[in-house]
């Protein structure tokens, strides 16, 4: 069988702990790695995901990349419900070299009936995404084009999380608002606006042998 929309790399992992504070500064000053930013949401509002209270995104020392390592702590730590809700593993991430790669994949589980999360743009490192499960309720992330950090050593600005329809998502628009917009109108992007045809964004059909 054909592979198609292969991952790139192992992008970022996720994990979930119990104190952010006590993690970022073992990640930061035991392993020496760099925080690009944290952020910390109120108890009313649904920030990356609903189980998300707080976290930070971390990359190595010499590392030009967004984040390598995403830490969060959870509203409900205890809660039994799918989709990495406990301690531990978050989820795992898997980068793509092209948005061609992300969408057959995207079409691949929507064919095959792989459960499928969702899809979002914006947050922190601004990439284009979507999250599905593995047969064991694992949360995978599969990515393409995260924001590299700037020359000043920080964070570019990016626009709220927002849930898009990758079939349905105008990629072009996405990115020419990328490279045009200023950071005030970027922050405030709303993702309603870029839709294009499902005939014009969908990939080739996948090959079955």
């Amino acid at each position: 069988m054909t592979v198609t929309g292969k991952v790139a790399r192992l992008g970022h992992v996720g994990i979930a702990v119990a104190d952010l504070d006590r993690s970022v500064d073992f990640y930061s000053n035991v392993l020496g790695m760099r925080v690009t930013e944290i952020f910390r949401y109120d108890e009313s509002t649904a920030g990356h995901g609903v189980a998300v209270l707080s976290g930070a995104f971390v990359r190595g020392d010499k590392d030009t990349i967004h984040h390598r390592l995403s830490i969060f702590t959870l509203r409900n730590p205890a809660a039994k419900v799918p989709g990495a809700q406990t301690l531990g593993l978050h989820h795992i991430a898997f980068e793509f070299d092209t948005r061609e790669d992300l969408l057959m994949l995207y079409k691949r589980f929507k064919d095959e009936e792989i459960p499928i999360v969702n899809a979002r743009i914006g947050g922190p490192g601004n990439h284009t995404r979507f999250y599905g499960l593995d047969p064991d309720g694992n949360v995978l992330e599969f990515y393409w084009n995260i924001d590299q950090i700037g020359w000043d050593d920080r964070a570019h600005v990016y626009p709220p999380i927002q849930v898009v329809e990758l079939d349905d998502f105008d990629f072009d628009e996405y990115q020419r608002l990328r490279e045009t917009l200023d950071d005030p109108a970027w922050a405030s992007l709303d993702a309603s606006t870029l839709r294009a045809s499902a005939k014009d964004a969908a990939p080739e059909p996948i090959p079955t042998n």
